[in-house]
């Protein structure tokens, strides 16, 4: 009988604080129905859900040809292998925009949990660190936080693997969403050192973040890692831009 009370009180209280605080789809930002799965509205759950999609055999950027993409066809890069859940567009490109540019951070604990149960399911995870692409602190005064440590923390949980930060973003870069890919190389290099006191020497490292667009920024991560004597460096994104 006590438990029924109590089981009675946490619903009445969910659903005075549901009033208060709508849950609201990470996709759209509109508010929830009552039918609507858990994070999703109906319109952009379809968006969210896992399809066998061809990819890029290096960054696993989606493609319509078999092989690798014409980037990774085109490139040397630092990092060993990519992976990403879905292409960056439409649902998930908005949930990318809310979850860091709005302080929707708390949209990061869905996004991880997507994240991590696809790297169960999708990676060999065999790492000894996995980290973030860090912020300036400039950059991570203003926004609060680092969208993509957040990301890391949960997926780290998730698959039993040390979370530090290895890397310290040391120059106030540019934000690279409005540059060409020519753009985006020269104004991240240099960007990123070794934080001190890291040891990496013959570790096998994955690197996380948001989003994979020209891969500049995950390969000056992957080339300070590198130098640094790393085994190797994956990566592992939310999203990626398909090819062009």
């Amino acid at each position: 009988m006590k438990k029924m009370k109590i089981n009675l009180l946490v619903t009445i209280f969910d659903n005075i604080l549901s009033l208060i605080y709508p849950k609201r789809c990470i996709g759209c930002n509109e508010i929830l129905k009552v039918n609507d799965k858990e994070n999703f509205c109906s319109k952009c759950l379809p968006q969210f859900q896992i399809k066998e999609v061809r990819r890029c055999n290096i960054c696993g950027r989606i493609i319509y040809h078999s092989g690798n993409c014409r980037g990774c066809n085109s490139n040397n890069f630092y990092f060993t292998k990519g992976y990403s859940v879905f292409e960056y567009k439409d649902a998930v490109r908005d949930s990318v925009r809310i979850f860091k540019y709005r302080g929707l951070f708390c949209n990061g604990k869905v996004i991880g949990k997507i994240m991590a149960e696809y790297a169960i399911n999708n990676i060999e995870l065999d790492y000894d660190y996995v980290t973030a692409v860090p912020l300036h602190p400039k950059r991570y005064r203003s926004r609060g936080y680092n969208q993509s440590e957040i990301l890391a923390k949960i997926v780290a949980k998730a698959i039993n693997v040390q979370y530090c930060r290895l890397l310290e973003r040391h120059i106030n870069t540019e934000p690279q969403n409005s540059l060409s890919k020519k753009e985006r190389t020269k104004n991240i290099k240099g960007a990123f050192r070794l934080k001190k006191n890291v040891n990496i020497e013959n570790k096998k490292i994955l690197i996380i973040d948001d989003i994979f667009t020209t891969g500049s920024t995950i390969n000056e991560c992957s080339k300070v890692l590198k130098k640094n004597k790393a085994l190797f460096v994956d990566f592992f994104t939310f999203s990626c831009l398909g090819e062009d």
